[in-house]
């Protein structure tokens, strides 16, 4: 997937279910920063790594209490190397959660799903060979907890941008 490809299957303004709004514009690295931000997601030496991208949407009204949830996608050259990328992206994400981490059913049409709550939220999905990642950290428990629904709305976007389709359309 190139850097366009990943900019359009991410949430944006147009995209953000009602209630959410986006919060800043979708974020992209370059050069050595690009790898860097592979290496933070998938704690990982990122072979195959291809980009990233990353956006993120709040809750209307929500104000600066940080209700907010992060997509990032990071894109590789294979399904294996993506394999790899979700392992260790999985296994840093529990072992920074520790005991807290509690379990999360997550059915959004992925090739694969590892998802928790605790003190924060993650959900990581591999589809092909693409990554994604929903990240929450402050949701209230009075507030919406739509994991399943954004994390379908995140993969079926790249699956419509993998087809050619562009999914604001």
């Amino acid at each position: 997937m190139t850097e366009d490809m990943i900019r359009t299957a991410l949430i944006s303004k147009a995209a953000a279910p009602q209630g959410w709004k986006q919060t800043g514009s979708v974020q992209f690295y370059e050069g050595g920063d690009s790898l860097r931000a592979c290496e933070e997601h998938t704690s990982t030496n990122c072979g195959g790594f291809v980009s990233v991208g990353s956006s993120a949407i709040g809750l209307e009204g929500g104000g600066f209490d940080g209700s907010s949830i992060r997509f990032s996608i990071v894109s590789f050259r294979s399904v294996d190397d993506a394999k790899a990328g979700l392992k260790g992206m999985s296994a840093e994400a529990r072992r920074k959660a520790g005991a807290e981490a509690k379990p999360l059913k997550i059915s959004a049409g992925a090739d694969e799903t590892d998802a928790f709550t605790g003190p924060h939220t993650e959900v990581m999905m591999r589809v092909g060979s693409a990554l994604i990642r929903l990240e929450s950290g402050n949701l209230k428990e009075n507030q919406p907890q739509p994991y399943s629904e954004f994390a379908k709305l995140q993969v079926d976007r790249l699956n419509k941008t993998i087809e050619g389709k562009n999914p604001d359309a």
